[in-house]
């Protein structure tokens, strides 16, 4: 539980600096945090639906099993442990997760767009349904995830892992797959139109009925 921390006034936006902060297990659904800094905070298991988040600096934080559904998580969540978190909904457009933990955490119909997400790490993770247009992807490890029908269009996915990876009827317009490894991955009504695959690992990738035929 939080260390003798206000968290009524935290929820009305009266603290801003609470780096290293022990918040776990606490009930923060709503609050106001938007530009708070918690750098290396504890906030695993927390409540954080619908919180604004924006421009918050949660810089290797610890959000495992937060719930953290339909917050505003515009922020830098760089290096963040958000492990098995509920971020259904979530406003991620443009944040820094670079080198994140996501592993099986739920993102579906997350908003990704233009997000930074090299070197993170979502393998197992649900982004059924999610919008990750014009993200930077490199390096990051999709390996097992859900990616049914989310909209990777003129995403940067150059090196990338989506080793048995389920992109069925995904939108990869334009996307880079550059040395990436989509080894059987299931691309079955996928949209490659204008995709990059140079170089890429596509041993036993399922792709009947895709747009444009690997």
């Amino acid at each position: 539980m939080s260390n003798h921390i206000d968290l009524k006034a935290l929820c009305a936006g009266e603290l801003k600096h609470l780096a290293g902060a022990k918040i776990d297990d606490s009930e923060l659904s709503g609050c106001n945090l938007a530009g708070v800094h918690l750098t290396g905070a504890v906030l695993s298991g927390s409540d954080l639906s619908k919180a604004s988040l924006n421009r918050a600096s949660l810089e290797g934080s610890n959000l495992v099993g937060a719930d953290l559904s339909g917050a505003d998580l515009r922020a830098n969540l760089w290096g963040a442990n958000l492990m098995q978190c509920n971020l259904t909904g979530a406003d991620l457009r443009g944040a820094n997760l670079r080198g994140a933990n996501l592993m099986g955490a739920n993102l579906t119909g997350a908003s990704l767009t233009g997000a930074f997400l090299s070197g993170a790490t979502l393998m197992g993770s649900n982004l059924k349904g999610a919008d990750i247009r014009g993200a930077d992807l490199r390096g990051a490890n999709f390996s097992d995830c859900n990616l049914r029908e989310a909209d990777l269009s003129r995403s940067d996915l150059h090196g990338a892992t989506l080793t048995e990876a389920n992109l069925e009827e995904a939108n990869l317009q334009g996307a880079d797959f550059t040395g990436a490894s989509l080894a059987r991955a299931n691309l079955l009504c996928a949209d490659l139109q204008g995709a990059i695959t140079t170089g890429a690992d596509l041993t036993g990738t399922c792709t009947t009925g895709t747009v444009l035929a690997l």
